[in-house]
């Protein structure tokens, strides 16, 4: 992600994490961009108490500054993984218990903005389309009726969606 960009304040995801280690270094950006900012503002707090009073700031008082900074790092960077991997790592295993043994991912993107996957799919030579909206799931193949809407939040439906799905790519 890039600092500029307005999602990455907010800790929204804005593209896919192939691997856990790209989703730990933007979260390890993230947090320490808070923290930086944090920072800033206990330093100029304490500069400012610092000029008005003649007793110097004890250590004590920086102490609890500094865990109280190391706690914001922890949990910006425990929400930060939780929004953008954790929940990519479910999704993507959902999808990938309901298709047919044999099919291949080719390709996973996430579009930021519209908050779906878009996953091309590949079984029995034939290329399939699938977009995942969380909870429901859109899978069509070019030129054929697209099969869509399954909800893939809900473990009552997995067999019957299992079986749609299997029905559709077959």
């Amino acid at each position: 992600m890039k600092l500029t960009d307005k999602r990455f304040w907010s800790g929204e995801k804005t593209g896919y994490y192939p691997s856990f280690k790209y989703a730990l270094s933007d979260s390890a950006l993230f947090s320490t961009s808070w923290i930086l900012a944090i920072s800033l503002i206990l330093c100029l707090i304490c500069l400012i108490i610092g000029l008005h009073n003649e007793e110097s700031i004890s250590w004590h008082t920086i102490s609890v500054g500094l865990i109280f900074l190391f706690i914001v790092f922890i949990i910006s960077n425990g929400m930060f993984l939780y929004e953008n991997w954790v929940r990519q790592y479910i999704i993507i295993g959902k999808v990938k218990k309901l298709l047919p043994e044999g099919c291949a991912m080719k390709s996973i993107n996430f579009d930021g903005v519209r908050k779906e996957y878009k996953i091309m799919l590949k079984y029995k030579n034939k290329m399939f389309r699938a977009t995942i909206e969380y909870p429901f799931f859109y899978i069509s193949e070019n030129g054929v009726r697209a099969l869509g809407a399954l909800n893939i939040g809900s473990r009552k439906c997995f067999a019957k969606n299992k079986s749609l799905i299997m029905d559709y790519m077959s």
